[in-house]
Protein backbone atom coordinates (compact mmCIF):
# COMPACT_ATOMS: atom_id res chain seq x y z
CA UNK A 1 0.00 0.00 0.00
CA UNK A 2 1.38 3.44 -1.13
CA UNK A 3 1.18 6.21 0.88
CA UNK A 4 -1.49 9.66 0.54
CA UNK A 5 -0.95 11.19 -2.07
CA UNK A 6 -1.10 14.93 -2.49
CA UNK A 7 -3.04 16.43 -5.44
CA UNK A 8 -3.62 19.26 -6.78
CA UNK A 9 -6.04 21.33 -8.55
CA UNK A 10 -4.99 24.55 -9.89
CA UNK A 11 -7.95 27.39 -11.22
CA UNK A 12 -7.14 27.64 -15.06
CA UNK A 13 -9.43 30.34 -15.55
CA UNK A 14 -7.18 33.02 -16.20
CA UNK A 15 -6.79 30.30 -19.94
CA UNK A 16 -10.42 31.58 -20.46
CA UNK A 17 -11.14 27.93 -19.28
CA UNK A 18 -14.58 27.39 -17.14
CA UNK A 19 -13.93 23.81 -15.90
CA UNK A 20 -12.52 22.45 -13.00
CA UNK A 21 -9.87 19.13 -12.20
CA UNK A 22 -12.25 17.98 -9.71
CA UNK A 23 -15.57 18.71 -8.32
CA UNK A 24 -15.97 19.05 -4.35
CA UNK A 25 -18.00 15.12 -4.76
CA UNK A 26 -15.06 13.62 -5.99
CA UNK A 27 -12.53 15.23 -3.63
CA UNK A 28 -14.99 13.87 -0.85
CA UNK A 29 -14.06 10.33 -2.14
CA UNK A 30 -10.37 10.72 -2.72
CA UNK A 31 -10.26 12.37 0.86
CA UNK A 32 -12.15 8.98 2.24
CA UNK A 33 -9.16 7.24 0.34
CA UNK A 34 -6.88 9.02 2.36
CA UNK A 35 -5.48 11.56 -0.05
CA UNK A 36 -4.50 14.99 0.50
CA UNK A 37 -6.40 17.53 -1.96
CA UNK A 38 -4.79 20.95 -2.60
CA UNK A 39 -7.25 23.46 -4.92
CA UNK A 40 -6.18 26.75 -5.24
CA UNK A 41 -8.63 29.23 -4.76
CA UNK A 42 -11.40 29.84 -7.09
CA UNK A 43 -10.31 27.01 -9.44
CA UNK A 44 -14.24 25.88 -9.19
CA UNK A 45 -16.01 29.19 -9.46
CA UNK A 46 -16.77 29.41 -13.07
CA UNK A 47 -18.08 25.42 -12.48
CA UNK A 48 -20.32 26.45 -10.16
CA UNK A 49 -18.53 25.48 -6.75
CA UNK A 50 -17.15 27.63 -4.36
CA UNK A 51 -14.23 27.45 -2.22
CA UNK A 52 -16.29 26.71 1.09
CA UNK A 53 -17.79 24.01 -0.86
CA UNK A 54 -14.23 22.09 -1.57
CA UNK A 55 -12.92 23.00 1.99
CA UNK A 56 -16.33 21.57 3.78
CA UNK A 57 -15.24 18.29 1.52
CA UNK A 58 -11.70 18.05 2.97
CA UNK A 59 -9.68 20.32 0.38
CA UNK A 60 -7.42 22.36 1.57
CA UNK A 61 -7.71 25.75 -0.29
CA UNK A 62 -4.29 27.48 -1.38
CA UNK A 63 -4.13 31.08 -2.91
CA UNK A 64 -1.47 30.29 -5.31
CA UNK A 65 -0.52 27.98 -8.56
CA UNK A 66 2.98 27.82 -7.08
CA UNK A 67 1.44 26.43 -3.64
CA UNK A 68 -0.58 23.73 -5.97
CA UNK A 69 2.59 22.69 -7.95
CA UNK A 70 4.88 23.01 -4.61
CA UNK A 71 2.81 20.41 -2.45
CA UNK A 72 1.50 18.12 -5.26
CA UNK A 73 2.56 14.51 -6.07
CA UNK A 74 -0.23 14.56 -8.87
CA UNK A 75 -1.64 17.93 -10.63
CA UNK A 76 -4.61 17.65 -12.40
CA UNK A 77 -5.34 20.12 -15.67
CA UNK A 78 -7.66 20.86 -18.08
CA UNK A 79 -6.44 23.39 -20.93
CA UNK A 80 -2.36 22.18 -21.66
CA UNK A 81 0.03 23.73 -19.30
CA UNK A 82 0.98 27.20 -20.48
CA UNK A 83 4.77 28.88 -19.70
CA UNK A 84 4.45 30.04 -16.70
CA UNK A 85 2.65 26.34 -15.24
CA UNK A 86 5.44 24.26 -16.76
CA UNK A 87 8.05 26.83 -14.58
CA UNK A 88 6.27 25.74 -11.68
CA UNK A 89 5.90 21.78 -12.24
CA UNK A 90 8.55 20.17 -10.09
CA UNK A 91 10.88 17.24 -10.40
CA UNK A 92 9.47 13.79 -11.02
CA UNK A 93 5.71 15.04 -10.85
CA UNK A 94 2.80 13.43 -12.22
CA UNK A 95 0.92 15.71 -14.41
CA UNK A 96 -2.93 14.36 -15.39
CA UNK A 97 -4.97 16.21 -17.76
CA UNK A 98 -5.63 17.38 -21.76
CA UNK A 99 -1.93 17.96 -22.92
CA UNK A 100 -2.38 17.84 -26.88
CA UNK A 101 1.76 16.76 -27.11
CA UNK A 102 1.29 16.55 -30.63
CA UNK A 103 0.72 20.32 -31.52
CA UNK A 104 2.81 21.48 -28.30
CA UNK A 105 5.29 23.69 -28.88
CA UNK A 106 8.73 21.50 -28.54
CA UNK A 107 10.10 24.14 -25.76
CA UNK A 108 7.73 23.13 -23.48
CA UNK A 109 7.80 19.86 -24.04
CA UNK A 110 11.93 19.74 -23.33
CA UNK A 111 11.47 21.51 -20.22
CA UNK A 112 8.76 19.01 -18.87
CA UNK A 113 10.91 16.18 -19.69
CA UNK A 114 14.43 17.64 -18.08
CA UNK A 115 12.03 17.70 -14.63
CA UNK A 116 11.23 13.78 -15.14
CA UNK A 117 7.84 14.18 -14.94
CA UNK A 118 5.19 11.50 -16.05
CA UNK A 119 2.46 12.75 -18.25
CA UNK A 120 -0.88 11.22 -18.63
CA UNK A 121 -3.46 12.36 -21.46
CA UNK A 122 -6.81 12.25 -21.23
CA UNK A 123 -7.41 12.83 -24.65
CA UNK A 124 -5.33 9.13 -25.50
CA UNK A 125 -6.53 7.07 -22.29
CA UNK A 126 -7.74 4.44 -24.58
CA UNK A 127 -9.74 0.65 -23.32
CA UNK A 128 -9.01 -2.49 -24.88
CA UNK A 129 -12.23 -2.70 -26.85
CA UNK A 130 -11.12 1.25 -28.43
CA UNK A 131 -12.73 3.58 -26.54
CA UNK A 132 -11.22 6.80 -25.39
CA UNK A 133 -13.04 6.84 -22.31
CA UNK A 134 -12.77 10.52 -21.98
CA UNK A 135 -13.30 11.78 -25.49
CA UNK A 136 -16.13 9.44 -25.83
CA UNK A 137 -18.05 11.02 -22.20
CA UNK A 138 -16.99 14.79 -23.35
CA UNK A 139 -18.14 13.67 -27.52
CA UNK A 140 -21.16 13.24 -26.07
CA UNK A 141 -21.62 16.99 -25.16
CA UNK A 142 -20.07 18.49 -28.01
CA UNK A 143 -21.80 16.91 -30.53
CA UNK A 144 -25.15 18.46 -28.74
CA UNK A 145 -23.30 21.96 -28.16
CA UNK A 146 -22.92 21.67 -32.13
CA UNK A 147 -26.69 21.42 -32.33
CA UNK A 148 -26.98 24.62 -30.08
CA UNK A 149 -23.98 26.76 -32.07
CA UNK A 150 -25.51 25.46 -35.36
CA UNK A 151 -28.76 26.75 -34.27
CA UNK A 152 -27.24 30.05 -32.82
CA UNK A 153 -24.81 31.09 -35.81
CA UNK A 154 -27.33 30.24 -39.02
CA UNK A 155 -29.18 33.23 -37.59
CA UNK A 156 -29.32 36.28 -40.12
CA UNK A 157 -28.88 38.56 -36.90
CA UNK A 158 -25.25 36.35 -36.95
CA UNK A 159 -24.56 36.46 -40.16
CA UNK A 160 -25.57 33.34 -41.03
CA UNK A 161 -27.65 31.99 -43.76
CA UNK A 162 -30.77 32.83 -42.14
CA UNK A 163 -32.46 29.09 -42.11
CA UNK A 164 -33.58 26.55 -39.24
CA UNK A 165 -31.93 22.84 -38.83
CA UNK A 166 -35.20 20.93 -38.80
CA UNK A 167 -36.76 22.77 -42.01
CA UNK A 168 -40.71 23.63 -41.76
CA UNK A 169 -43.96 22.54 -43.96
CA UNK A 170 -42.38 23.58 -47.47
CA UNK A 171 -39.12 24.45 -46.82
CA UNK A 172 -36.45 21.77 -46.67
CA UNK A 173 -34.16 21.30 -43.74
CA UNK A 174 -30.63 22.63 -43.25
CA UNK A 175 -28.00 20.34 -45.22
CA UNK A 176 -25.15 19.19 -42.16
CA UNK A 177 -21.87 17.66 -43.49
CA UNK A 178 -19.74 15.65 -40.56
CA UNK A 179 -16.04 14.67 -41.64
CA UNK A 180 -15.21 11.75 -39.88
CA UNK A 181 -16.40 8.51 -38.44
CA UNK A 182 -15.88 8.02 -35.27
CA UNK A 183 -16.73 8.84 -31.21
CA UNK A 184 -16.94 12.17 -32.37
CA UNK A 185 -18.60 11.85 -35.69
CA UNK A 186 -21.62 10.13 -33.70
CA UNK A 187 -22.23 12.01 -31.17
CA UNK A 188 -22.50 15.22 -33.84
CA UNK A 189 -24.56 12.88 -36.25
CA UNK A 190 -27.18 11.92 -33.73
CA UNK A 191 -27.55 15.21 -32.56
CA UNK A 192 -27.86 16.91 -35.87
CA UNK A 193 -30.21 13.74 -37.56
CA UNK A 194 -32.42 14.54 -34.65
CA UNK A 195 -33.15 17.56 -34.78
CA UNK A 196 -34.36 16.96 -38.54
CA UNK A 197 -31.20 18.20 -40.87
CA UNK A 198 -30.53 16.41 -43.66
CA UNK A 199 -27.26 14.69 -42.54
CA UNK A 200 -24.00 13.42 -44.42
CA UNK A 201 -20.91 11.97 -42.91
CA UNK A 202 -17.95 11.29 -44.97
CA UNK A 203 -15.12 9.16 -43.28
CA UNK A 204 -12.40 6.68 -44.35
CA UNK A 205 -13.19 3.75 -42.04
CA UNK A 206 -16.23 0.84 -43.77
CA UNK A 207 -16.16 -0.30 -40.51
CA UNK A 208 -17.45 3.33 -38.80
CA UNK A 209 -19.21 4.24 -41.41
CA UNK A 210 -21.58 1.08 -41.59
CA UNK A 211 -22.04 1.44 -38.00
CA UNK A 212 -22.72 5.03 -38.17
CA UNK A 213 -25.56 3.94 -40.75
CA UNK A 214 -26.49 0.81 -38.83
CA UNK A 215 -27.13 3.20 -36.19
CA UNK A 216 -29.37 5.79 -37.49
CA UNK A 217 -31.60 3.16 -39.24
CA UNK A 218 -30.16 4.15 -42.74
CA UNK A 219 -31.15 8.28 -42.43
CA UNK A 220 -27.40 8.95 -42.70
CA UNK A 221 -26.30 9.35 -45.97
CA UNK A 222 -22.38 7.74 -45.91
CA UNK A 223 -19.66 8.57 -48.21
CA UNK A 224 -15.64 7.77 -48.60
CA UNK A 225 -13.91 10.80 -47.74
CA UNK A 226 -12.58 10.94 -50.71
CA UNK A 227 -10.73 14.38 -52.19
CA UNK A 228 -13.58 14.68 -55.11
CA UNK A 229 -16.52 13.25 -52.37
CA UNK A 230 -15.09 15.92 -50.02
CA UNK A 231 -15.01 19.04 -52.26
CA UNK A 232 -18.69 18.03 -54.28
CA UNK A 233 -20.59 17.94 -50.63
CA UNK A 234 -18.82 20.79 -49.02
CA UNK A 235 -20.27 22.96 -51.92
CA UNK A 236 -23.78 22.06 -50.68
CA UNK A 237 -23.46 22.50 -46.38
CA UNK A 238 -25.28 24.66 -44.43
CA UNK A 239 -23.55 23.34 -41.71
CA UNK A 240 -20.04 21.58 -41.81
CA UNK A 241 -18.66 19.87 -38.77
CA UNK A 242 -14.74 18.64 -38.72
CA UNK A 243 -15.12 15.16 -36.26
CA UNK A 244 -11.86 13.79 -37.16
CA UNK A 245 -10.12 12.29 -34.48
CA UNK A 246 -6.55 10.47 -34.11
CA UNK A 247 -5.58 10.02 -30.72
CA UNK A 248 -2.36 11.84 -29.57
CA UNK A 249 -1.57 13.12 -33.52
CA UNK A 250 -2.18 16.20 -35.45
CA UNK A 251 -5.59 16.03 -36.80
CA UNK A 252 -5.01 15.79 -40.95
CA UNK A 253 -6.36 18.37 -43.15
CA UNK A 254 -9.76 16.93 -44.87
CA UNK A 255 -11.41 20.31 -46.06
CA UNK A 256 -8.97 22.05 -48.15
CA UNK A 257 -9.04 26.45 -48.50
CA UNK A 258 -10.82 26.24 -52.22
CA UNK A 259 -13.05 23.68 -51.03
CA UNK A 260 -14.01 26.53 -48.05
CA UNK A 261 -14.20 29.11 -51.04
CA UNK A 262 -16.79 26.87 -52.73
CA UNK A 263 -18.98 27.09 -49.64
CA UNK A 264 -22.55 29.15 -49.37
CA UNK A 265 -22.12 32.32 -47.97
CA UNK A 266 -23.23 32.33 -44.40
CA UNK A 267 -22.89 28.65 -44.04
CA UNK A 268 -21.26 27.61 -40.87
CA UNK A 269 -18.25 25.70 -40.06
CA UNK A 270 -17.73 23.90 -36.55
CA UNK A 271 -13.91 22.51 -36.06
CA UNK A 272 -14.13 19.97 -33.68
CA UNK A 273 -10.83 18.89 -34.20
CA UNK A 274 -8.97 22.08 -33.60
CA UNK A 275 -7.78 20.96 -30.24
CA UNK A 276 -5.34 18.58 -32.48
CA UNK A 277 -4.51 21.13 -34.68
CA UNK A 278 -7.93 21.40 -36.93
CA UNK A 279 -9.19 19.40 -40.20
CA UNK A 280 -10.19 21.89 -41.98
CA UNK A 281 -7.29 24.44 -43.87
CA UNK A 282 -8.87 27.80 -43.14
CA UNK A 283 -9.21 27.03 -39.33
CA UNK A 284 -7.65 29.23 -36.40
CA UNK A 285 -8.08 29.12 -33.13
CA UNK A 286 -10.73 31.00 -31.41
CA UNK A 287 -11.93 31.63 -27.44
CA UNK A 288 -15.36 31.53 -25.82
CA UNK A 289 -15.37 35.32 -26.01
CA UNK A 290 -14.59 35.88 -29.65
CA UNK A 291 -15.52 32.00 -30.75
CA UNK A 292 -16.08 32.99 -34.49
CA UNK A 293 -14.78 34.60 -37.35
CA UNK A 294 -15.43 34.63 -40.93
CA UNK A 295 -13.36 33.49 -44.45
CA UNK A 296 -14.72 33.48 -47.68
CA UNK A 297 -17.98 34.73 -46.37
CA UNK A 298 -18.30 31.55 -44.21
CA UNK A 299 -18.42 31.09 -40.22
CA UNK A 300 -15.82 29.54 -38.14
CA UNK A 301 -16.14 28.27 -34.87
CA UNK A 302 -12.99 26.88 -33.84
CA UNK A 303 -12.82 26.75 -29.78
CA UNK A 304 -10.75 23.76 -28.32
CA UNK A 305 -12.32 23.31 -25.38
CA UNK A 306 -16.11 23.82 -26.68
CA UNK A 307 -17.65 21.53 -23.61
CA UNK A 308 -16.18 24.61 -21.66
CA UNK A 309 -19.68 26.31 -22.26
CA UNK A 310 -21.21 23.86 -19.79
CA UNK A 311 -18.97 23.78 -17.16
CA UNK A 312 -20.51 22.20 -14.84
CA UNK A 313 -21.70 19.12 -16.43
CA UNK A 314 -18.27 18.55 -18.38
CA UNK A 315 -16.58 18.99 -15.02
CA UNK A 316 -18.70 16.58 -13.66
CA UNK A 317 -17.60 13.97 -16.30
CA UNK A 318 -13.81 14.58 -16.18
CA UNK A 319 -13.80 14.07 -12.64
CA UNK A 320 -15.97 11.22 -12.27
CA UNK A 321 -13.45 9.74 -14.76
CA UNK A 322 -10.30 10.65 -13.42
CA UNK A 323 -11.20 9.79 -10.00
CA UNK A 324 -10.78 5.88 -10.03
CA UNK A 325 -7.45 6.22 -11.92
CA UNK A 326 -6.16 8.46 -9.24
CA UNK A 327 -7.33 6.41 -6.29
CA UNK A 328 -5.58 3.19 -8.57
CA UNK A 329 -2.30 5.12 -8.72
CA UNK A 330 -2.42 6.14 -4.93
CA UNK A 331 -2.98 2.16 -3.87
CA UNK A 332 -0.39 0.74 -5.87
CA UNK A 333 2.27 3.84 -7.02
CA UNK A 334 2.60 4.86 -10.48
CA UNK A 335 4.34 1.97 -11.82
CA UNK A 336 2.25 -0.65 -10.51
CA UNK A 337 -0.64 1.05 -11.68
CA UNK A 338 0.75 1.26 -15.26
CA UNK A 339 1.58 -2.26 -15.43
CA UNK A 340 -1.92 -3.15 -14.27
CA UNK A 341 -4.18 -0.48 -16.42
CA UNK A 342 -3.67 -1.09 -19.83
CA UNK A 343 -6.15 1.71 -20.35
CA UNK A 344 -3.84 4.11 -17.90
CA UNK A 345 -0.58 2.89 -19.81
CA UNK A 346 -2.27 3.28 -23.33
CA UNK A 347 -2.50 7.28 -21.79
CA UNK A 348 1.04 7.89 -20.79
CA UNK A 349 3.07 9.90 -23.24
CA UNK A 350 5.47 9.94 -20.98
CA UNK A 351 7.26 8.20 -18.22
CA UNK A 352 9.66 9.88 -15.41
CA UNK A 353 11.26 12.20 -18.13
CA UNK A 354 11.49 9.74 -21.24
CA UNK A 355 8.74 9.96 -24.00
CA UNK A 356 7.04 6.29 -24.77
CA UNK A 357 5.10 7.30 -27.85
CA UNK A 358 7.10 7.10 -30.46
CA UNK A 359 5.38 9.05 -33.29
CA UNK A 360 5.62 11.77 -30.26
CA UNK A 361 9.11 11.35 -30.27
CA UNK A 362 9.44 11.59 -33.87
CA UNK A 363 7.90 14.70 -34.24
CA UNK A 364 10.21 16.22 -31.62
CA UNK A 365 13.17 14.63 -32.69
CA UNK A 366 13.56 13.65 -29.38
CA UNK A 367 14.65 10.03 -27.45
CA UNK A 368 12.01 7.40 -27.51
CA UNK A 369 12.15 4.83 -24.74
CA UNK A 370 8.96 1.90 -25.03
CA UNK A 371 6.76 1.97 -21.74
CA UNK A 372 7.85 -2.17 -21.59
CA UNK A 373 11.68 -0.65 -20.78
CA UNK A 374 10.96 2.21 -18.95
CA UNK A 375 9.03 0.32 -16.41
Amino acid sequence: MEDEMNIGVINEGCKIENRAGLTPGSVSYLVEKSHKIYVQAGAGLKAGYSNEEYAEQGADIVFTKEEVFGRSDAVLNICPLNEEECGLVKKDQILIGFHHLAVSPKEVVVKLLKKNVTILGYEIFQEKNGVLPFIESLSEIAGQMCLFISGQYLQTSQGGRGIVIGGVVSVPPATAVVIGSGVLARSAVKALLGAGAHTIALGRNMENLRNLEEMTSGRLITLMASKYNLSRISKIADILIGAVLEPGERAPIYITREMVKSMRKGSLIIDLAIDQGGCIETSRLTSLEHPCFVENGVMHYCVPNITASVSRTSTKVLSNMVSPFLVEIGEKGIRKALKMNSTLSCGLYAYKGNIVKKHIAERFDLPHKSLSSSL
